[in-house]
C-alpha cells in the first residue's frame, strides 16, 4: 500500500473540502479518449483506492475502499460559467452515501458549439492538495495526447508515472524537508514573536461554530468567483519594486481590501495591521511528480494596512522570501503533524483575518498546446465545503480565497462559502474589485 499517514489529511477529512479546477479550452476534444485517459490514470493512483477511516484527529487509518464511482461525466450547458458554478455547488454529491470518488472530471460543453468547453477536475482535499491534483491532471493530459498520436509508449509512461505516486508519511516528509537549511529552534522563536491581528473580526470564534454549522448545512452554496485584470496594479507596484511577483501584488490587494472593509464597515481605525494565512507548497516539482498528498503549510503574513499598495506588495514579497529561505513553512508543517499527534488541534483559533491559496498550472498557461488540438483560454476555480464537525470548521472559519492566474494579465479569485454569511464574502469581493479597477468583473454572485 502506497498511502502513508499525513496528519493534516485527518483534519482535511473533517473540513470536507471539494475543490474544482476548471480548464477552459477551445478546439476539437475527443470525449472517448479523454474518458479513457481519466479512468485509467485515476485507477492507477493507489491512494485513490483507499478511504480514510476516522475515529479522532490522532486515531485514523487509510483502508481499502469499495468500488470507485464513475469519475467521468459530460454535461451540456447553455452558459459555461453558469454550468461551472452549478458543478461547484453540487460537487459534494460526488462522494458520500456509499459513493467513493476522490477525483472526478466533468466536461462542460457549450450547447450548440462543442468546440467551447471547460474540463473541470474536482478533488477531495483529504487525498491531495491543489498541486498534487495538478500533477495527476497533467498525467491525464499526457495520456490523452499520446492516444491522439497513437503513441503506445507515451501512454504506458503516463500510467507508470501514476502508479509510482505514493504518499510519504508526514513525519518522514517533515524530516526530509528539514534536513537542509532548516533551523527549527530559530524558526520557533521567530514564529512565536510574529505579530498577528484580526482587528476587523473576520475570524469566527470556535464557540460560535456549532449553531452556524447547523444553519450552513441546511442550505446549498455556490462559490463566489471573480475575474480581475491585474495589469494596472502590477505595473504600479513594479514601477517602484521590479522584483515583486504577481502573487505578492495580488495578496497585497487582498490585504488592502480587508483593511478598507474593516475601516468602512467594521469600525476599525485606519492604518491597522492586517494578518492572514498564506498557503505554502513544500515540494519541488520533482517531488510533486512522485508524492501524492497534502504537503502544504499555512504561514502567517502581517502587513501595515496604512502602506501604499506598492509598499504593501514589497512587504508581502519580502515575507514570502524570508519564510521560504528560512523554511518556516517546513517548521509549521512539522508543528501541525505534532499537534495532531497530541490531539490538541481545535482548542484555540488564531488572529488571522483570511486565508489565501494559489493554484497555477503553468504548463496549461504556457501558451503551448496543453491538449492536442485545443487552445488554452482560462483557468478558474471553485470550492465547496461541508465541515463534519467543529474541528473541520476550524480550518475554514474565516474568508478563504483561491487565486489562479487565469489568462494573460488576468487573475481568477474565488471564495470558499462562508460559514457565517455569504454577504461577508460579497463585501470583501466588492472591495477587491474596486482596487483592481473597472476592468474587473464578478463572474458570479453566490446564490
Amino acid at each position: 500500500m502506497n498511502t502513508g499517514a499525513i496528519n493534516l489529511e485527518s483534519l482535511m477529512s473533517r473540513a470536507n473540502i471539494f475543490f474544482t479546477s476548471g480548464y477552459r479550452l477551445r478546439g476539437e476534444l475527443h470525449i472517448g479518449w479523454l474518458q479513457q485517459s481519466v479512468e485509467q490514470v485515476v485507477a492507477s493512483v493507489a491512494k485513490f483506492g483507499h478511504a480514510l477511516a476516522y475515529e479522532a484527529q490522532n486515531r485514523y487509518q487509510w483502508v481499502q475502499a469499495g468500488p470507485m464511482a464513475p469519475c467521468f461525466h459530460v454535461t451540456e450547458c447553455d452558459d459555461l460559467q453558469a454550468g461551472f458554478e452549478a458543478l461547484c455547488r453540487d460537487s459534494l454529491a460526488f462522494h458520500g452515501d456509499g459513493r467513493h470518488c476522490p477525483m472526478t472530471v466533468t466536461v462542460l460543453r457549450q450547447r450548440g458549439n462543442s468546440h467551447e468547453f471547460i474540463i473541470a477536475q474536482t478533488c477531495e482535499h483529504t487525498y491531495v492538495d491543489a498541486r498534487g491534483a495538478e500533477a495527476v491532471f497533467n498525467l491525464v493530459a499526457d495520456h490523452y495526447n499520446a492516444l491522439c498520436n497513437g503513441d503506445a509508449a507515451a501512454q504506458a509512461a503516463a500510467l507508470a508515472a501514476a502508479r509510482r505516486m505514493e504518499t510519504m508519511p508526514g513525519k518522514d516528509m517533515g524530516a526530509l524537508l528539514g534536513s537542509e537549511r532548516h533551523d527549527r529552534e530559530a524558526n520557533l522563536a521567530v514564529l512565536g514573536k510574529y505579530p498577528l491581528a484580526d482587528e476587523g473580526r473576520f475570524v469566527i470564534q470556535l464557540h460560535e461554530l456549532p449553531p452556524l454549522l447547523e444553519q450552513y448545512r441546511s442550505e446549498r452554496h455556490t462559490p463566489l468567483v471573480g475575474f480581475h485584470d491585474i495589469s494596472e496594479r502590477l505595473a504600479e507596484c513594479r514601477a517602484q519594486y521590479p522584483e515583486v511577483t504577481q502573487n505578492s501584488v495580488i495578496c497585497a490587494v487582498l490585504a488592502k481590501a480587508t483593511h478598507d472593509l474593516g475601516v468602512q464597515r467594521r469600525q476599525v481605525k485606519p492604518g491597522h495591521t492586517v494578518s492572514f494565512k498564506m498557503l505554502s507548497d513544500l515540494l519541488e516539482p520533482a517531488l510533486r511528480e512522485r508524492y501524492c498528498g497534502n504537503y502544504i503549510a499555512f504561514v502567517p503574513v502581517s502587513v501595515d494596512g496604512s502602506l501604499p499598495l506598492p509598499e504593501m506588495a514589497k512587504a508581502v514579497h519580502d515575507r514570502i522570501r524570508d519564510f521560504k529561505e528560512t523554511r518556516q513553512d517546513v517548521t509549521i508543517f512539522q508543528l501541525t503533524e505534532e499537534a495532531v499527534d497530541a490531539g490538541v488541534v481545535g482548542e484555540a483559533t488564531d488572529s488571522l483575518s483570511f486565508v489565501v491559496t494559489n493554484w497555477n498550472n503553468y504548463r496549461y498557461l504556457s501558451g503551448k498546446e496543453y491538449l492536442q488540438g485545443c487552445q488554452s483560454v482560462r483557468h478558474q476555480s471553485g470550492v465547496n465545503i461541508s465541515p463534519r464537525d467543529t474541528l473541520g470548521a476550524g480550518l475554514v472559519n474565516r474568508p478563504v480565497m483561491v487565486v489562479n492566474m487565469s489568462a494573460p494579465g488576468e487573475a481568477c479569485i474565488s471564495f470558499f462559502p462562508s460559514l457565517r454569511a455569504q454577504q461577508e464574502n460579497r463585501e470583501l469581493a466588492g472591495h477587491i474589485e474596486a482596487l483592481f479597477g473597472s476592468a474587473s468583473a464578478l463572474a458570479a454572485q453566490a446564490a
